[in-house]
């Protein structure tokens, strides 16, 4: 039961990328994942719970990248680079993996915010240990590590709009650096 379970959110996610989940159908994910919409409506009730599936597939590949990011062995300001790199990994992985998403963060983004609030409160979570372990080794001069985790969020997703736009087919891991360099280092020479 798990693994048909399973095996159709995979289906629909692969089909959500091809065509959105707006057109999809759920005779289109009956068809994509080789059965009956019987067998389809025993699993799930509607392809709103089906799309509920996969948000919460993909924010738990997100949150285990994110966490691993957090638990590295890295003195704080390097953790914290190295998180601002996977954040805006994230955001270039999956925008350019599905030109949906990329749509919703560029125009319907009330949409995306609806479907980040667990993401956001897990980044929160994550952002405020990293600043707390790198207030309490002197590195940052910060008061309160939650509020400040609150505002770098805030910073990151004003910025993720622009970085996409100015996403290319052809940018690399060296482009997302330097971008990321700049969001921690600013423009002054190091």
């Amino acid at each position: 039961m798990l693994q048909t379970k399973n095996a159709i959110i995979n289906v629909a996610k692969n089909l959500f990328r091809k065509m959105s989940v707006h057109k999809a159908t759920m005779d289109d994910i009956a068809h994509e994942a080789k059965m009956s919409r019987r067998t389809l409506y025993m699993h799930f009730k509607s392809k709103k719970e089906i799309y509920r599936y996969v948000v919460e597939d993909e924010v738990e590949e997100i949150n285990r990248k994110l966490q691993r990011a957090a638990d590295s062995k890295l003195p704080p300001d390097r953790k914290l680079r190295l998180y601002i790199i996977n954040h805006f990994n994230i955001i270039d992985n999956l925008t350019r993996s599905n030109k949906y998403i990329r749509f919703d963060f560029l125009f319907n983004n009330m949409s995306v915010e609806q479907l980040r609030k667990d993401i956001d409160r897990k980044e929160i979570e994550l952002l405020k240990g990293i600043l707390k372990e790198g207030k309490e080794s002197n590195l940052f001069k910060i008061s309160d590590p939650e509020t400040f985790a609150k505002s770098l969020l805030l910073m990151f997703k004003s910025l993720e709009q622009a970085f996409i736009l100015a996403s290319s087919r052809s940018r690399s891991s060296a482009d997302i650096l330097e971008y990321v360099d700049l969001l921690f280092y600013g423009i002054l020479k190091r």
